[in-house]
């Protein structure tokens, strides 16, 4: 049995702090020794061989970059992978050869060498990798995705993302896709002395998760393509208007619907056709885009809770905790990049 593994470090500065990069080679290990390279390295899981009694041999290079990691590994022999605790993360896998199955609760899923997939890593319960499998790997923090679709919709992100999962990779856009990958990987996979800036890497994962979004069938799809509206109806506007006129008040849907002058069903019917929402969930999006834009806002003197408050938040973990769903950030992490940018202009000054 063989088993090689290294790990480095490569410094990136503020955005990302470093990268990380791992290999690791393995020759005829037992299922043991891999399931404790797996809980060291990577998370817990329960690795066993395709055939009993047979030997697992594997290999991999891996960078992690901030909320980011990328890999290309092969699977020599094969093997299967029970999940204990996945991380929560999307992730991609573009393959070059072999197939792997995943089991997602009740449903399986199958990447052959011509499909790729893309979901929720949590829901993962068990991998087999097949004999040959090679494949590159990316995988985002969900507060990361989170945060990309909120700047795409130019608002927040109100309900879990939901991906349909395989992708063929022999359409036009699957191959953009598996382009794109590659040249992810090539722009990591080089000599520190070699790395594109921080900043230039940072931009290469966000255009890879817009892509992701554009390409894969998710549940935001529908918006993100949606055509302009055709004008709004007058009482709509006025319901709009109702709910930035009391964003800190608590108000229902019959207050909306009794001020803007029509009832409660034909509110949601308008909502829905012309916001694609119902009347909460849109004066939610309301207070959470203002009080985000007040957070942000360098010339407002005014502490979280404060800003919490004026915009209809009575509860202060419920609110970091609707935030962090929303943009994929805290209020406190929103504030501090509104603190750094005005001490940065103060010493400019």
């Amino acid at each position: 049995m063989s088993f090689e593994f290294s790990r480095a470090r490569s410094f990136f500065g503020s955005l990302m702090r470093y990268v990380t990069r791992s290999t690791f080679r393995i020759v005829k290990a037992d299922a043991d020794e891999m399931s404790e390279h797996y809980a060291k390295t990577l998370f817990p899981a329960q690795v066993e061989p395709l055939k009993q009694r047979q030997r697992i041999s594997a290999e991999d290079r891996h960078y992690t970059a901030g909320r980011y990691s990328v890999w290309n590994g092969r699977c020599h022999s094969g093997m299967k992978v029970a999940l204990a605790g996945a991380p929560d993360a999307y992730v991609l896998y573009l393959p070059s050869s072999g197939a792997m199955e995943m089991d997602l609760g009740r449903h399986r899923v199958v990447s052959t060498a011509t499909t790729g997939f893309f979901g929720d890593m949590s829901r993962f319960e068990k991998l087999v990798l097949h004999e040959d499998r090679s494949h590159i790997g990316m995988a985002f923090e969900k507060s990361a995705m989170i945060q990309q679709l909120s700047e795409l919709l130019d608002g927040p992100v109100t309900d879990s993302i939901e991906f349909a999962g395989t992708v063929d990779l022999t359409t036009v856009k699957g191959s953009r896709l598996a382009a794109l990958g590659t040249l992810v990987w090539n722009c990591l996979d080089v000599d520190a002395a070699d790395q594109l800036s921080p900043v230039a890497i940072e931009r290469l994962f966000q255009t890879m998760m817009t892509v992701l979004l554009e390409v894969v069938p998710n549940n935001y799809m529908p918006r993100l393509t949606r055509p302009v509206s055709p004008a709004v109806p007058r009482r709509l506007k006025r319901a709009i208007e109702y709910m930035y006129a009391n964003v800190s008040r608590s108000i229902t849907v019959a207050d909306i619907a009794r001020e803007a002058g029509t009832s409660v069903r034909a509110l949601q019917v308008s909502f829905q056709q012309f916001k694609a929402t119902t009347p909460l969930n849109y004066l939610r999006m309301i207070r959470l885009e203002g009080a985000r834009k007040a957070l942000a806002d360098d010339a407002n003197p005014l502490p979280i809770a404060d800003i919490a408050r004026n915009w209809g938040f009575s509860h202060m973990g419920r609110f970091a905790a609707s935030c962090y769903e929303a943009f994929g950030e805290t209020p406190s992490e929103t504030a501090k990049m509104r603190w750094s940018e005005a001490k940065k202009r103060s010493m400019a000054e």
